[in-house]
């Protein structure tokens, strides 16, 4: 992942696609627990997609540690997006990245946000029916997974195999798309 940081700092949209697609899963999740008036939850997977393009660019190399940031930061983004403090969907608090200020998103960053959450709609359209029910009842309604086994006729490891694997599916998905 270190690898891509500098080239998608340089415009590298692949590099940046990597990255994106890495924090995936995070992204999904964090976007399913919230509920914001205005906000569906395609609003809030590309908030999640901003978040991490604007970690990408905020990060300082010498700090090391890309991944735990990435995740803190959006964390911190969704939250404050819940408590109002972002009055636009562009905008991003900076309460996690005070000292990097400066990065202003650009409507490439808004598009390739809004690319990916097409692609991602498009790569669950192709799940089996068992894998949209599983991966819609767990992130969209926010149902834990005993609940989904409790309502259909799998049990709770069959569930959890198959959200694990519908997300797998996703991401090489995505990723094949972006080659």
């Amino acid at each position: 992942m270190d690898r891509f940081i500098g080239a998608a700092k340089e415009g590298d949209k692949e590099a940046l696609g990597k990255i994106i697609e890495n924090f995936m899963p995070l992204i999904l999740k964090e976007s399913s627990k919230y509920i914001i008036k205005c906000y569906d939850y395609e609003d809030l997977v590309q908030h999640g997609y901003l978040s991490v393009i604007r970690a990408v660019n905020m990060f300082k190399e010498e700090d090391k540690f890309f991944t735990p940031y990435c995740i803190r930061a959006i964390q911190l983004n969704y939250k404050a997006l819940l408590k109002k403090e972002i009055k636009h969907h562009r905008e991003i608090p900076d309460e996690f990245m005070q000292i990097n200020k400066g990065y202003e998103f650009t409507i490439e960053d808004e598009i390739l946000a809004f690319e990916r959450t097409k692609e991602l709609y498009e790569a669950m359209d192709k799940l089996t029916e068992e894998e949209k029910m599983v991966i819609s009842s767990f992130y969209i309604n926010k149902s834990s997974l005993r609940e989904i086994a409790a309502t259909s006729d799998k049990s709770y490891n069959n569930v959890r195999y198959l959200k694990d694997r519908a997300v797998r599916k996703l991401q090489k998905m995505l990723c094949e798309h972006n080659i």
